[in-house]
């Protein structure tokens, strides 16, 4: 399952994301390769749920299911719902730990599919200011440069004017024409770190319990244990821990009147569904 790249109607390229799909070779290896019985099960439901599925984050005990938006503290709460189980953080990648006591989506989809149809579990997610995701997209891309999808999108970025040698200013501008491209050529594969929340998350398709927002994560974090039968988690010191955070270049980034009402334009089905 690898990406693609696609060009803009003006010639540049963009990267979208691969579709999640059997193939004739993964159909073939599926007896010998768990990863491949997952893309099977997951090619068989619905196109615009299983980008969602894929995203799924289920707790050891069944009782938690999280959808993770990207940008949107899903590092962060999988590390929590980790700690929960285990009472220690993942050492290293949480979004790969295939052989830890929570369950995700992308290995393990035939496990959590009947905890989900069945609603035994808490349903939640959280949302973001679309600026606020935005920004912290854009500095943990191309200011930190610590994202491992990186890659995939440098030559495109480049070829839509940024260069870490000008001002930010300039580099948020590409960002948000690469934003607009990409949109624009196939709103469905855009990059989930910037795609529109409503279809990271299925809005309108899933039927959460609760969908949180980042401004109050704490508070609506613990409601979620709360509301499935978790009196006592998570305390103050776990919920103060923070994983890939975006730092960029030190400074908080000041859109400008014209970047601020481009995003408005591009996320306003999320301002909308969300009440930004």
């Amino acid at each position: 399952m690898t990406g693609t790249g696609a060009m803009a109607t003006d010639g540049r390229e963009v990267y979208l994301a691969p579709e999640i799909r059997a193939t004739p070779l993964s159909r073939l290896l599926a007896p010998f390769f768990p990863k491949y019985r997952v893309l099977g099960a997951l090619g068989a439901e619905p196109e615009p749920l299983r980008h969602v599925y894929r995203n799924l984050v289920l707790s050891h005990d069944r009782r938690l299911l999280f959808v993770k938006n990207h940008k949107a503290a899903c590092t962060s709460t999988a590390q929590i719902l980790h700690h929960w189980a285990h009472g220690t953080f993942y050492k290293g990648n949480i979004h790969r730990a295939q052989h830890a006591a929570i369950r995700i989506g992308r290995y393990h989809w035939p496990e959590i599919a009947p905890v989900l149809r069945a609603r035994s579990a808490f349903l939640f997610t959280f949302v973001r200011h679309p600026e606020k995701r935005v920004l912290s997209a854009f500095r943990n891309f191309f200011e930190d440069g610590r994202n491992r999808a990186l890659h995939k999108h440098v030559g495109p970025m480049r070829a839509h004017g940024f260069d870490p040698g000008q001002s930010r200013e300039r580099n948020l501008d590409a960002f948000l024409d690469y934003i607009g491209h990409s949109l624009a050529l196939d709103r469905a594969h855009t990059d989930t770190h910037w795609r529109p929340q409503v279809d990271t998350i299925g809005f309108g398709r899933m039927d959460y319990d609760l969908i949180g927002r980042m401004e109050t994560y704490g508070e609506d974090l613990v409601k979620a244990f709360r509301a499935a039968g978790i009196a006592d988690y998570p305390g103050r010191e776990v919920l103060e821990h923070r994983f890939n955070p975006s730092k960029g270049k030190g400074s908080e980034v000041v859109l400008s009147a014209a970047q601020r009402r481009r995003i408005e334009e591009m996320y306003a089905d999320d301002y909308a569904a969300f009440g930004y």
